[in-house]
Formats: C-alpha cells, structure tokens, sequence
C-alpha cells in the first residue's frame, strides 16, 4: 500500500497562528494578507515578545478551523493509502518551548482524527527524512527535496510566489481544496 504523509498545519487545519496574532495585536488580519510563511513576520520588533506571549499562553488547537472537506477526505483516503499525519513542532527560535506545540497537535490530531492510527502520528523537527510515496503539504521547502513521487502543494498566498515551473522542476503540483486532492489521488491510486 502506499504510503502518504500529510502535514498539518495550513494543510489540514487553518489560521490558528493568524488568531493569536490578532488576538495579541487586537487587529483583524486574514490569511490573504500575509505573504510569509511565519504570520508574526508582520510583527517586526514585536515579534520576540509575542513568541514570549504565544508560547506562555496559546494552544492555538483548542479552536482551529479546518481546510473544508479535509478530515473528511483524509478519511476516505485511508480506504486506498497509508495514511501518516507528519507535523514539524520544533521552531528554532524557541526550541525548548516548542515542546508543548508537539503535546497540543498530537492532542488535536486523537480528538479530531480518530480513523490515525496513533502509531502513524509523526512529530518531527524535520520532515526531510521522512520516506513516503506521496507528501501533502503547504511549505514549499517540505516538498523541495527528499522523498516523494507525488508531491502536492496546498495553495497559500504564502506559496504563491513559486511559478509553475519551479514546483514542476521539483515536481510538485498546486492544488487548492481537498476535494481536488481527493480526485487526483484515488484516480492515480493503482498507477503508483
């Protein structure tokens, strides 16, 4: 069977970092208006002292949303594929700290997916080394190099700015909704 590795963050669930910012900075931002991959980029030299706050305050897994259709289509997948939910917990900025984002998604991840297997829950520092046949994800970066023959990068403006032709000389394809992972994956299915 083969084996696909989904990420969590902005590819399962959403926002949960964009909540906490606002709530800290009392600002209304949504996703579309951030560009970078890390939402308190936007916070500049206030950046340090949300991370205190964040790390001392938020599990922002308590009130996620998720990618409409996700768990659902998460579920029907593990009819055709073995499934891992792979999420990286470790941020370098706040190492020791980073220990409680493990303890939280994992917690998310039982409560809220309970058709895992907990042995396929992997929280990781890296996902690099992680050997899959297909990879879910929204970071470029997870996709770029290691393992993967199919390699599916959920649409954010955050990973808008890599064309066409970058993601195919990695081959990574776009897609934006889990409905459309779903089609692609079951019709390929007994093609991998």
């Amino acid at each position: 069977m083969q084996k696909i590795m989904i990420d969590l963050d902005e590819t399962i669930v959403m926002d949960g970092y964009l909540k906490a910012v606002n709530e800290y900075k009392k600002t209304n931002y949504q996703s579309e208006d951030i560009d970078s991959y890390y939402v308190e980029d936007i916070l500049g030299d206030e950046k340090e002292a949300f991370l205190d706050y964040f790390y001392q305050n938020i599990n922002i897994y308590q009130d996620i949303k998720t990618l409409p259709n996700a768990i659902k289509v998460i579920k029907n997948l593990t009819n055709y594929y073995d499934v891992y939910i792979c999420a990286a917990f470790v941020d370098p900025r706040r190492v020791l700290e980073s220990k409680k984002m493990a303890m939280y998604k994992y917690e998310w991840i039982i409560k809220n997916m309970p058709f895992i297997n907990p042995k396929k829950i992997i929280l990781t520092g890296s996902k690099d080394l992680i050997m899959c046949d297909i990879k879910i994800d929204d970071k470029f970066k997870n996709l770029q190099y290691g393992y993967g023959k199919v390699k599916l990068l959920i649409d954010h403006k955050h990973n808008q700015k890599y064309s066409f032709e970058q993601l195919n000389s990695y081959n990574i394809r776009r897609v934006y909704n889990w409905d459309q992972i779903e089609s692609i994956l079951l019709e390929m299915r007994d093609t991998l």
